[in-house]
């Protein structure tokens, strides 16, 4: 049986290879947008990596060291710095690894039981709204929610470019 630790280390996996994959051959159209109102590949890449503030594997990471107990997150923010609008492929690659390879290690370092009762109080200042969520609920909602979601979109750019 597949345990909850388990299963997120899974996830991260399975999503790093999604988004590297969907991300192949896109080198340049980092910045295409099929309308003023659509983010760009590179913009939707960042809000996944630094969504909330600092990535989720710097948040499950001072939550585990209990430096965590509440947080802020800005939906609908694209996150790109100057710096970052100026990455070529290999660099945005470099970052897409760093995130899930910090991902792997803090999920690593949990135990089951840190999963499932370790509760920080999330302030939504978009929708503006506070929920408590435990660590296992950050990273389902994450994995299998947030990133699946953004590489829809990003399946829809590829489409729309033809490739």
């Amino acid at each position: 049986m597949t345990t909850g630790k388990q299963a997120h280390l899974n996830a991260v996996l399975s999503t790093r290879t999604d988004l590297l994959s969907v991300l192949d051959g896109m080198d340049y159209c980092l910045d295409w947008k099929s309308g003023p109102e659509e983010w760009s590949v590179r913009e939707l890449v960042y809000h996944i990596l630094d969504t909330p503030p600092g990535g989720v594997h710097t948040l499950v990471r001072g939550i585990l060291a209990g430096e965590v107990t509440e947080y802020d997150l800005w939906a609908d923010l694209t996150n790109v710095t100057p710096e970052r609008a100026g990455y070529d492929m290999a660099q945005v690659t470099a970052d897409i690894e760093n995130f899930f390879q910090g991902l792997d290690r803090v999920i690593s370092s949990a135990t089951e039981e840190d999963l499932e009762t370790k509760t920080v109080m999330m302030h939504q200042k978009t929708r503006e709204y506070d929920e408590e969520r435990t660590l296992r609920t950050i990273l389902e909602r994450t994995l299998t929610g947030h990133i699946r979601e953004h590489l829809g979109q990003l399946r829809e750019v590829r489409k729309a470019l033809g490739i």
